[in-house]
């Protein structure tokens, strides 16, 4: 569906992106995993076409439509429209029926465990795991093949993360999509991924199942992650910090 071929990135003679290859296939549930830094989110913007490569190739099949979930809900919102208004804006911008889209938009909802009684309100009145959830939401009614979700769980606690990463992979599995999951936790995509690769530095250095990338990682990069994952997820455990709100 999607094949990233020989890909570099530079701006102003510094490169973001290194040779980078790989493929997205139909259906699948793939894992960009990186610091902060390494290219994930040059990545996503290549392959939405936000940016161009400063060589190679990026090939797209011609149903592979693409939708975008930002790491800041806010940036999917008016702040001033009812999140009914805002998730209408892009039917009624394809001519769609009002009844129908607001049939699918609750048929979406009650699959991500919301309330309609939100529609009714600003995203100043929702917390943070409502904007996102209904964030997907908005991408989602416009049916695309491949869902880009960056760093959309990195303001939440984990349980929160952990909900919403299982509601992507619920929508994944319902509506035959692939999904490029990009993150910096390798654990909190054990049970959902399908295959992981880690960036860094704007080269990837690693391929594999998550069983083999967070059981036998090869590359010292890929330990290290694994390593502080664990290290915060023993501080949660222990109590430090408090949950945001889902």
């Amino acid at each position: 569906m999607l094949r990233i071929h020989d890909v570099s990135k530079s701006y102003h003679n510094q490169t973001a992106i290194k040779n980078i290859n790989f493929e997205i296939l139909c259906n699948e549930f793939v894992c960009l995993i990186g610091e902060s830094g390494s290219g994930k989110s040059t990545t996503a913007e290549l392959i939405m076409g936000i940016q161009f490569p400063t060589s190679g190739v990026i090939e797209k099949e011609h149903c592979c439509t693409i939708q975008y979930i930002y790491q800041n809900p806010e940036r999917s919102f008016n702040p001033y429209w009812t999140m009914e208004k805002s998730l209408m804006e892009p039917l009624l911008l394809k001519k769609e029926q009002l009844d129908s889209s607001k049939r699918r938009i609750l048929e979406l909802m009650e699959m991500a465990n919301l309330s309609s009684e939100l529609l009714q309100r600003t995203p100043s009145q929702c917390s943070g795991g409502q904007k996102q959830r209904l964030a997907i939401i908005r991408a989602l009614l416009m049916n695309p093949k491949l869902l880009i979700a960056d760093e959309i769980t990195s303001a939440l606690d984990p349980e929160s993360e952990k909900m919403i990463i299982n509601l992507l992979k619920k929508f994944q599995v319902e509506f035959h999509m692939s999904v490029l999951y990009i993150t910096h936790r390798i654990q909190s995509v054990s049970n959902v991924a399908d295959r992981i690769m880690v960036l860094k530095e704007g080269t990837i250095v690693e391929t594999g199942s998550p069983s083999q990338i967070i059981n036998q990682p090869k590359h010292p990069y890929t330990k290290k992650l694994i390593e502080a994952s664990y290290y915060f997820e023993n501080k949660r455990l222990k109590g430090l910090g408090q949950p945001r709100q889902a």
